[in-house]
């Protein structure tokens, strides 16, 4: 699970854990080169990418980038929303 924090956030969380693995993860820098990666990814309508993303460097020059993948109700085989947003359910079989 990615969740995005604030360092405000961030701060109070650390105060409120004791001393450990966690902690040391949550104190980790992010990497400098971040923003160069994430500004590197081409995207469209249907992907996208946070200067502030996650990226796992790879032994060779270079590194995965998260992005964001736009995917509609249609294509995960879901029921389509209504103008106000809300799921028109439909009874699906399997």
């Amino acid at each position: 699970m990615w969740i995005r924090l604030e360092k405000n956030e961030l701060d109070l969380i650390l105060k409120s854990i004791p001393e450990g693995p966690l902690a040391e993860k949550l104190r980790k820098p992010v990497d400098p080169d971040t923003a160069a990666f994430a500004a590197a990814v081409q995207t469209s309508d249907d992907l996208e990418v946070d200067l502030d993303t996650i990226i796992s460097r790879g032994e060779d020059d270079g590194a995965f980038v998260m992005t964001w993948t736009w995917v509609s109700n249609e294509r995960a085989g879901l029921s389509p929303s209504n103008d106000d947003g809300e799921a028109v359910h439909k009874e699906r079989s399997f």
